[in-house]
């Protein structure tokens, strides 16, 4: 199934394996990110195609590519729901460094989470890493609550992650 969404400012669609060399400048615009996640604070070409096969693998899963006027600006992968987990996931979302802090993320949460409404979801959860400030604030911003502290595999690392969720509610 192919998936496109349209906002104001972004179009959000399905992540091909050929525009990963192209999103590789995302992941490498935020060394912090990186370096939470994986210990290191660049991405290589080949870490971030074993991610998109993972992901790709999951039944209901999204790896999505955020644009803007055609340019990659991010990503976000969902997750519907899947044989072990009914609830709807955001696994990542993650803007390059020059497009954050401008309402992108915020229109594309926004995006995603009509999506999940149109396909029956009731809420959405998130999985933030606890040492990962600014993102708990946006997410919170969004309405995102915390229910619950977890250890988890985070890219090569295991450490907390705060799991945050939202109810979603229909436009009529």
């Amino acid at each position: 199934m192919s998936l496109f969404l349209t906002g104001a400012r972004l179009i959000i669609r399905e992540l091909l394996r050929e525009d990963l060399p192209d999103l590789l400048a995302t992941y490498n615009s935020n060394p912090k990110y990186n370096q939470l996640r994986n210990g290191t604070s660049t991405v290589s070409l080949a870490e971030l195609e074993a991610e998109y096969d993972a992901t790709i693998s999951i039944p209901s899963g999204h790896w999505l590519a955020i644009t803007r006027e055609g340019t990659i600006i991010g990503v976000i992968h969902i997750v519907l729901s899947s044989e072990n987990d009914p609830k709807t996931w955001v696994s990542l979302l993650l803007l390059h460094a020059d497009y954050q802090q401008q309402g992108f993320g915020k229109e594309a949460v926004a995006l995603m989470e009509a999506y999940c409404i149109q396909h029956g979801s009731q809420h959405v959860h998130h999985g933030v890493i606890a040492h990962n400030e600014p993102a708990l604030l946006f997410w919170g911003r969004l309405g995102y609550e915390q229910y619950r502290q977890v250890e988890a595999p985070v890219g090569r690392l295991t450490q907390p992650v705060l799991l945050v969720a939202k109810w979603l509610t229909p436009t009529k």
